[in-house]
Parts: C-alpha cells; structure tokens; sequence
C-alpha cells in the first residue's frame, strides 16, 4: 500500500512539473513572440544560461546557422530568402567574432554568406540582403539564437492567365501546336479549341451527348472573421501570425506559420504546417501530411481562432455561342 502511494506522489509530482514547465514556455513564447515552444525555450536558456563557447571556430559556425536556417516556404514549396536579418549577439562573443568589434563589418560580412548560401539552395533571393548586427546585454556568453527576417524575395513570376468569365475564347487564337484530328461522330463534328485559350481552367471537358464542348470553372474563396471578409489569392496563401497572412491574428496560441491554402483545380484545399496547436476543419483535426478540402461555410480553426470559408459556387460554361470580344 506504501508503494502504491509514493508511486501516486511520484507521478502527481511529474504532471505538475509537466505543467509548469507548460505554462512556462506559453508565456515565454508570448513575452519574445516566437513561432514555437523550442524557439521559447531557446531565448529562456539564452538569458540564464552560459554556453560554452569553444574556439572562435565554434562561435562563427553557430553565427552563420543563426543566419542560414532562415527562409520562408511558400505553399508551393518555393523558399523566399529574406530581405534583412537582424542577429543578436553577447558582449563578450562580438570580438571573438571580429577583433575590432566592428558590427557593421560583421552584417556585411553576414550578409554575402547569407545571400550566396540562398542561392546555392536555389532559395529567390532579393536583390539587397542587409544584415544587422546587435549586441544584447541580456544574451549570456556562447548563444547566438536565430536571426530574425523581415522583408522577403518575391515569388517566382507566373505567366500571367485571363481571368475567369465569359471571354473565355480570345479574339486572336495563339499559334496551336499540331492539331489532333478531330473525332467524327455520326452527323456531327467535334470542334477544335485552341488548348492555350483554356489554360486557366483545370479541365476541358466534351459532352458526349452535346457537340458544345464546356470548361470547368473554378471559384473564389473569401474567409471571414469578426464580420470582416479577406479574399484569398488564387495563387494561394499562409494564414498565423505573420505579417504577411492575409487575415490578421494576435492570439499567441496561432503560429507564426500555421496554415496553408491552395486551390487545386476547383477544390480549396488547406493543410496544418505543424503549428502548435493545431488546426481543425468543421470540428476534425488535421495534420500535416495531406491536404484537406473545404466547402462553403466550412470553419477552420487555428488553435481555436474560427474563420468560416464563403466559396462561390464552381461550375461548367458551355463554350458554344460563347460571345468574344
């Protein structure tokens, strides 16, 4: 009976330590307004504890990984090197990093090994990659944490596409490549479209039963918050904390990066980019493995913070008599 007490101790004891510790890397997270826990916990041991610094050999490689682990992936898959980068360094590491203590020389210096590094990785690189050195008293000798990033490389340029509607045809057709012979069917002919006039649209698809040929259309997405309506890009989009989410959230619960969006064909689809708290569709949780398809009026939690999918209605568009203009 003895046992089984101090083994019900020992274990309350553990939940308690578990929980502590818990809570105290939310708040942490919330004070230096970091994506993660790990990155919480990184600042905390920074300001308490020392690291042991090695040779200077040492403290320029943890300098340069504080830089070069830094980028933003897009939906896509594509990574954006940022524009500036502001790493913080202890007092006592800034002249074993350069001699003269010049930060200016050091950013310089920062800046070309960030910038060639982006581009061996095949990162979109800006054109002017700025550094900034800083020395932060509250840093303890030995820990370099990640750099900060604002400013980024703008995506790679799509050819740009017409816009869905009823010009769905161009008045002047782009040379086609050889054409296929159309298919003969008894008392009617296939008509042949030119296939670049239908690039924006994920299917061309020929009734059997009807010789005018329809297309799929595919519809728009507007996520809505606190009575306000934000209409998302074709080209996709992250939603968290970042400046750059076209819906706008403070709550520290949401991740800097929590979710993706992308429109694939006609469906919407969404994906958890390892926040963490995780994100639920229509009360289901995902993961970040596969993508998931939203519906009109569907509600998408990140952490808890409900936005609601409006979709406009996708469909088919008849071809035939189709007006050009």
């Amino acid at each position: 009976m003895g046992t089984l007490s101090a083994l019900t101790v020992n274990l309350l004891i553990v939940v308690v330590f578990v929980v502590v510790v818990y809570v105290g890397l939310r708040i942490a997270q919330s004070i230096f307004g970091t994506s993660s826990k790990k990155a919480a916990a990184t600042e905390v041991a920074a300001k308490l504890v020392s690291y042991p610094t090695g040779s200077s050999a040492v403290l320029r490689r943890r300098f340069v990984r504080a830089l070069t682990g830094q980028h933003v992936v897009m939906p896509s898959g594509e990574r954006l090197a940022f524009g500036e980068l502001t790493v913080r360094v202890a007092p006592e590491d800034l002249e074993r990093l350069d001699p003269d203590g010049d930060l200016e020389r050091l950013g310089e210096d920062g800046a070309r090994l960030y910038a060639a590094h982006a581009e061996r990785c095949g990162w979109a690189v800006p054109r002017q990659v700025r550094v900034t050195v800083e020395v932060d008293p509250g840093l303890r000798s030995g820990w370099i944490p990640p750099a900060r990033g604002s400013g980024r490389a703008e995506p790679a340029q799509r050819e740009a596409r017409p816009a869905v509607g009823w010009d769905a045809v161009p008045e002047a057709a782009a040379p086609r490549p050889a054409a296929v012979p159309p298919v003969l069917r008894p008392a009617k002919i296939q008509p042949a479209l030119d296939p670049d006039a239908t690039v924006n649209y994920p299917a061309l698809v020929r009734d059997i039963e009807d010789a005018a040929p329809t297309m799929n259309v595919s519809s728009g997405l507007r996520l809505e918050r606190d009575g306000r309506t934000y209409a998302i890009e074709r080209a996709g989009t992250v939603l968290g904390r970042l400046p750059e989410s076209p819906v706008a959230f403070a709550e520290p619960e949401v991740s800097y990066r929590h979710l993706a969006i992308r429109l694939q064909g006609v469906q919407w689809q969404v994906k958890d980019l390892g926040s963490t708290n995780g994100t639920t569709v229509d009360g289901r949780r995902i993961d970040g493995e596969d993508w998931t398809t939203i519906h009109q009026g569907s509600v998408i939690a990140l952490a808890g913070v409900r936005v609601t999918a409006s979709i406009d209605t996708a469909g088919t568009v008849h071809l035939q008599d189709v007006s050009r203009r």
